[in-house]
């Protein structure tokens, strides 16, 4: 019923933007009461959504039209404006619509590092909001991102856009949250760009399968990092978790890491690869919608996109 209320008509997305962006907000606020860290969420069939991108009617209508009849929850992992296609604004308002229709319950937007000032500017979408609605427009997107919660738990599954944050002790880097709880202990929001170190790093880190180091300097920038299979075991055996759903990094649909620790989902088309959506049964990741670059539509086994 509450999906049925839904309008996917870009102007409809666009004429209601502001509006469905301060339902969100307040919905956010009510169930979440300000906090970075969403909690836990059950469901049966479950499909996780990486970084979208603009991706509205390659990827996002697919999602929210038809695949969300057979799932019971959504999760986005974040990433929905920026780069190409130009329908960050769309794409961004569609899953915020979802999201308050059906008050949470069905789907679920985490931030990624792109719901930024810090990017918006560079990448297209201050640029985008100031052509469709007004440059003053984009104030109000702004303060948006700054309250969106950073991570769930999802079927014994840690959802976060980026990675696992590292701190420094003496004279090397340790693993920065030891359970999912502690992200609200560390990190507080509302905060714009962000400025927290254990935020920054939980939207903009990478995974990479090593063991000799558990932190190493990302060539993204200043301040973030690559972790590695140690911090990544230790958090999951601390938190009694099964694995790390997350976006970030471009892969030909998903990607596969650290013996299935770790899943990098990506749902976008400007990459010329594959975007993917991985469904879930219960904890077991099961198989993968592939939307080719020529937006054909397969339904593949998970064990079979490992090496994809």
């Amino acid at each position: 019923l509450l999906l049925s209320q839904m309008n996917l008509e870009p102007s409809y997305l666009r004429d209601n933007a502001l509006s469905i962006l301060e339902q969100a907000k307040n919905l956010y606020l009510d169930l979440f009461k300000g906090k970075p860290h969403m909690g836990e969420f059950e469901a049966k069939r479950v499909a996780v959504v990486g970084d979208t991108h603009g991706a509205f009617f390659e990827v996002t209508k697919f999602v929210l039209e038809s695949l969300i009849k057979e799932v019971d929850l959504v999760v986005f992992l974040g990433d929905y404006v920026d780069r190409q296609p130009p329908y960050g604004l769309e794409n961004l308002i569609a899953v915020l619509q979802a999201f308050v229709e059906t008050k949470g319950e069905r789907v679920i937007p985490l931030r990624g590092n792109h719901e930024s000032p810090i990017t918006n500017h560079y990448y297209g979408f201050y640029d985008e909001v100031a052509e469709k609605l007004g440059a003053d427009k984009y104030d109000a997107f702004r303060d948006f991102f700054a309250h969106m919660p950073l991570t769930a738990v999802v079927n014994g599954w840690f959802a976060v856009h980026g990675g696992l944050p590292g701190v420094q002790k003496d004279d090397k880097m340790e693993l920065g949250i030891r359970s999912p709880q502690e992200v609200n202990e560390l990190v507080r929001i509302p905060d714009e760009n962000p400025d927290n170190p254990i935020a920054m790093q939980l939207l903009w880190n990478d995974p990479r399968e090593m063991r000799e180091y558990d932190f190493i300097p990302s060539l993204r920038g200043d301040g973030i990092y690559y972790f590695g299979e140690r911090p990544t075991e230790e958090f999951l055996e601390k938190g009694n978790l099964r694995g790390i759903l997350r976006g970030h990094e471009t892969a030909n649909a998903v990607r596969v890491l650290m013996g299935g620790k770790v899943i990098n989902v990506f749902s976008s088309v400007y990459h010329g690869e594959a975007a993917g959506v991985l469904i879930m049964e219960g904890s077991e990741p099961k198989e993968v919608f592939v939307i080719t670059p020529g937006l054909d539509v397969m339904k593949l086994p998970y064990g079979q996109i490992q090496g994809y």
